[in-house]
């Protein structure tokens, strides 16, 4: 796959939230649930507790890299949204590539 897929419609989130499975770190909270067939869509949110609009488009571009990196491994048919949390911020991109992975792997993202 080329491009990330955006999940953009709040029913989607809605979704996500309520129906499917959560996985908390330090540094992000990701959710994941069956989607299109053969698709994968991500969704990244920041709320305004991260800080101004600098603070949290940065916590987003960190995010979406490190799902572009990794998409590649990923099954498809699954939507995941990822929520940045406040660490993000302050945490070396070791940290969070480290909870990112882990979460994934929790998740069962990954093909093995």
């Amino acid at each position: 796959m080329s491009k990330i897929i955006s999940l953009k419609r709040n029913s989607d989130f809605q979704r996500l939230y309520r129906k499917g499975k959560s996985v908390v770190r330090p540094t992000m909270v990701v959710y994941s649930a069956t989607g299109k067939k053969g698709k994968i869509r991500l969704g990244i949110t920041a709320s305004k507790k991260i800080g101004g609009a600098v603070s949290r488009n940065r916590a987003k571009r960190r995010i979406r890299e490190l799902f572009r990196i990794a998409k590649d491994g990923f099954i498809s048919g699954k939507d995941v949204c990822i929520v940045a949390r406040t660490a993000i911020i302050s945490a070396d991109a070791a940290k969070v590539k480290k909870d990112f992975d882990s979460a994934v792997a929790e998740l069962g993202l990954k093909e093995n």
